[in-house]
């Protein structure tokens, strides 16, 4: 496996192991908040929100997803990308099915139809927030994409036609990230300091 994907990939991994930590840690700290609002108030209890827990699990799957195709990829070069039609189907279909199970989770987060019903104000402003998450999600993939090609690509001055593909995919994976990483963050912090 060359190098740029190595670090492409072991980027990706810290990105999505990060984000599993501050959804962990989200967790804890919401549970903390639990127990000291029933030791103050037995009535006062703030239940885990639908965003809240979908996105746990989004970030669950996508790190699932990325490990799986870093397996996948093991072993292989970017430049057999369209020449090993094994490599590209099975890589394609891990994911798609990332992608897919990330979509199905991302659901509500759309305000209109049945999930209406569950957004409150508190959903609202961490959607609004959450956009945030995404551009800096992209910018950072940019960057190491960008970066990485250059200096690994300079000598030769040109880069092999498979990498925009991989490019193009690993956008829309930073994309339901970055959400989910924003989502669990913006619980977090309106948990801990309020608006």
């Amino acid at each position: 496996m060359n190098i740029w994907l190595s670090v492409t990939m072991l980027s990706a991994f810290i990105i999505s192991a990060l984000a599993a930590y501050l959804g962990v840690r989200a967790l804890k700290n919401i549970r903390a908040t639990r127990k000291l609002n029933e030791q103050r108030d037995e009535s006062v209890k703030i239940p885990m929100a639908i965003l809240q827990q979908r996105s746990l699990w989004n970030i669950l799957s996508m790190f699932i997803g990325i490990i799986v195709m870093a397996w996948i990829f093991d072993g292989h070069s970017v430049s057999e990308f369209f020449q090993n039609d094994t490599l590209r189907i099975s890589l394609t279909a891990v994911l798609t099915a990332t992608l897919l199970i990330n979509l199905f989770l991302m659901l509500p987060t759309s305000k209109r139809g049945k999930w209406a019903k569950y957004f409150d104000e508190r959903d609202e402003l961490v959607l609004q927030r959450a956009g945030n998450f995404q551009i800096v999600g992209i910018l950072i993939l940019s960057v190491i994409w960008t970066v990485g090609l250059t200096e690994y690509y300079w000598e030769i001055g040109s880069i092999p036609i498979d990498i925009p593909y991989l490019m193009f995919w690993s956008n829309f994976l930073m994309l339901f990230l970055s959400r989910s990483v924003g989502i669990v963050y913006g619980y977090f912090w309106i948990d801990r300091y309020g608006n």
